[in-house]
C-alpha cells in the first residue's frame, strides 16, 4: 500500500506543465496549476511522505468544486451527478479537497479499494495541521488505513500502525497512540526501515521535544 501511495504521489506531484481540464459535470474548462516536480528519493517524513514531494493541491472545478482526482468512468457519471446535487456533497465542499474526493469516491464505490485511504493520506501530507484541527478527518484516515492492512506485508502494516500512533500522540491522545504502537510492534517487521521508524516513534512517546517528533520532520535514518 505504501509503495502504491508513493508511486501515485510522484504522478500527482510531477506535472510538467499546466493543462486545461474539462469538468465532467457541467463541462466547464479551467487551467490546472503547475505542480512541483519530485526529486530523487531522499527519505521520508514522520508521516511517511517522501521528503520534498508534497502532494499538489487537487484541481477543482470552479463552479461545482468537484475535485479532479481521477478520470471518472462513463458508468460513474450519472451516479456522480446525482450525488453532487445532495446535501451531503454541499456540506463537504468547504473542507479539504482531498476529503471531498474521499467522500465522492466512497459514494461511487469504485474498483480501487485502496484509493479512499490514499486520498486521505495525500490530504494529510499536503496539510499536516489536520492532525490537530480535524478529528473527523483523522478518524476517517485511521479507519481507511486499517482497512488496507494485510498479513502479506507486515513491514507496511507496522509502519502504518506506528504512523497512526504518532498522529495520535501529536493530537494529544497518547493512550490511543500507545495502543497503535503496541500493535505495530506485534507485527513481524524485520526490515531496518520499519524497525528504525518504530524506534523513532517510540522515542517521541518518551520525549516529544526531540527534533524528529514533528509531523513535517524527516524520519531518522537507521
Amino acid at each position: 500500500m505504501l509503495k502504491k501511495a508513493v508511486f501515485a504521489l510522484a504522478v500527482l506531484s510531477s506535472t510538467a506543465s499546466a493543462e486545461t481540464l474539462t469538468c465532467p459535470v457541467g463541462g466547464e474548462q479551467f487551467a490546472a496549476p503547475v505542480a512541483a516536480a519530485c526529486g530523487e528519493d531522499s527519505g521520508q517524513t514522520m508521516l511517511l511522505m517522501p521528503l520534498g514531494c508534497p502532494p499538489a493541491p487537487l484541481p477543482q472545478c470552479p463552479q461545482n468544486f468537484l475535485p479532479m482526482y481521477k478520470a471518472f468512468g462513463t458508468e460513474e457519471l450519472p451516479i456522480l451527478k446525482h450525488y453532487m446535487q445532495s446535501e451531503s456533497y454541499e456540506s463537504n465542499v468547504d473542507f479539504s479537497p482531498y476529503y471531498l474526493a474521499y467522500i465522492v469516491e466512497k459514494y461511487l464505490n469504485g474498483p480501487d479499494k485502496q484509493l479512499p485511504a490514499l486520498l486521505l493520506l495525500w490530504g494529510l501530507w499536503q496539510a499536516p495541521a489536520l492532525i490537530s484541527e480535524d478529528p473527523e478527518y483523522m478518524a476517517a484516515l485511521a479507519y481507511e488505513l486499517e482497512a488496507t492492512l494485510t498479513p502479506a506485508i507486515p513491514d507496511d502494516n507496522a509502519m502504518v500502525l506506528a504512523m497512526l500512533g504518532f498522529t495520535q500522540l501529536l493530537s494529544g491522545n497518547p493512550e490511543a497512540g500507545q495502543s497503535y504502537l503496541a500493535r505495530a510492534e506485534n507485527q513481524a517487521a524485520p526490515s531496518a526501515t520499519a524497525q528504525g521508524y518504530l524506534a523513532a516513534v517510540r522515542a517521541c512517546f518518551t520525549d516529544s521535544s526531540q527534533p524528529h517528533c514533528r509531523a513535517t520532520a524527516a524520519m531518522p535514518r537507521p
